[in-house]
């Protein structure tokens, strides 16, 4: 009589890959990636933020982070199969629909400008809703599909929806804003307005909640899922954001250091060292964090856009931090020159400012720029004793003239000393 054999158990969960003195890579979407591209390119990624094809990563790179896609408030119809009229006869009360600007209930659905999809918008305050969105559809897929994270998008605290969705023949209207659900025929309120705190308390539920589910079910817990969520940074002092950074595993942000283009303009004047503390604030706590840098839709990047966007990486980067650049939004694959780039071992923290600031590691100097206008320019003292060799072979003097949101990642011998 044969022994009985024993069945293989989940594979081994995500890990999160040390970025220590090098860029760490994720790419944003793999929808306008081929298989073959990810066969010969995986090795140099640590993440798929948006990921479809989990065995061809993973084949290549076992072990790294690879995310179901998904937002709180609407329905992955690509993955339920569940369309408007589906939802009308099985779960009305469940549909999320729109007031006017003055608080008046409408029927527009409501809808995430942009999302180009006909996804049937949910009523994420509602607990079954969650329990649909994390265990039943995305969970039980993610773990179908061999992907071993949620990618939580449009965790914001604000209500940034408006009512009237094109995406089923709607037409958007100025001013509506997501406010409620139908339920037989009454219409029950769940937001006042745009910044109505109990949309930020439901957003705080529905990640926590979601925390819960994926390390008790006895369907979930075993694969281990890991939680990232998209999620604008804001003030780590406030208690919501501190419960929600308490139940997740890592963070994106979409507003980088460029900020879809923006980070000239005089708005964005403290993007820098904000960002960098926040992200250096929530390594220390254990999170991942996966850096967007979008140039806002030109044809390509110049050195100095790319060699910034790496700078800032490197200022902000403790261990655990993840990047993606791109000229414009989208899921497009890039391999910039700067990506090859090994700094060593950290020295200390970024030092310096209010626009010039620095980072010393063995192997480099980092130096920024972070917005001078209107001055075009600031001179950087740059630590003696050493010679300097930038890595897009840009001129290197001492001292030197940085451009305001221009950085130089520098390479040098002993950097430390």
């Amino acid at each position: 009589m044969q022994p009985p054999t024993s069945q293989p158990g989940p594979p081994a969960p995500a890990s999160f890959a040390d970025t220590t003195g090098r860029v760490g890579l994720f790419q944003e979407f793999d929808r306008m990636v081929t298989a073959g591209q990810i066969h010969d390119d995986a090795a140099r990624y640590d993440g798929v933020w948006g990921a479809g094809q989990a065995q061809p990563w993973l084949s290549v790179h076992p072990g790294m982070v690879v995310m179901r896609y998904f937002i709180p408030q609407e329905d992955r119809s690509v993955l339920s199969g569940h369309d408007l009229a589906w939802w009308q006869a099985n779960h009305p009360d469940w549909i999320l629909y729109a007031c006017d600007a003055s608080g008046n209930p409408t029927h527009d659905l409501a809808y995430w400008g942009g999302v180009g999809r006909a996804d049937v918008p949910l009523d994420f305050h509602n607990p079954e809703v969650i329990d649909y969105q994390v265990r039943q559809l995305n969970g039980t897929s993610a773990i179908q599909s061999g992907l071993n994270a949620l990618a939580i998008d449009q965790i914001v605290f604000v209500d940034a929806m408006v009512g009237g969705n094109p995406n089923f023949g709607q037409t958007v209207k100025a001013g509506e804003y997501a406010c409620g659900i139908w339920q037989n025929g009454t219409f029950v309120r769940r937001y006042n307005g745009v910044h109505d705190p109990a949309w930020t308390a439901d957003m705080v539920a529905f990640v926590t909640t979601a925390r819960h589910i994926v390390q008790t079910d006895a369907a979930l817990a075993p694969y281990h899922l890991k939680i990232i969520v998209n999620h604008p940074l804001g003030n780590p002092a406030d208690s919501s954001e501190q419960t929600l950074l308490q139940n997740i595993d890592g963070i994106l942000d979409e507003n980088g250091y460029t900020h879809a283009g923006r980070y000239t303009s005089a708005g964005d004047s403290n993007l820098f060292r904000f960002t960098t503390d926040y992200l250096i604030a929530a390594q220390k706590r254990g999170l991942a964090v996966y850096i967007i840098n979008s140039f806002g839709g030109v044809s390509s990047t110049t050195v100095a856009q790319s060699e910034y966007a790496v700078a800032t990486y490197f200022m902000a980067n403790e261990g655990r931090a993840y990047m993606y650049m791109s000229p414009g939004p989208g899921g497009s694959e890039h391999n910039f020159a700067e990506y090859d780039v090994k700094l060593g071992t950290p020295c200390a923290a970024y030092y310096g400012g209010p626009r010039i600031y620095y980072r010393k590691f063995s192997g480099g100097l980092v130096v920024l720029n972070s917005g001078s206008l209107p001055a075009a320019s600031v001179t950087a003292a740059l630590p003696s004793g050493h010679s300097y060799t930038d890595v897009d072979g840009r001129k290197v003097t001492n001292p030197l003239n940085v451009a305001s949101n221009d950085g130089y990642v520098l390479l040098t011998s002993n950097g430390c000393s």
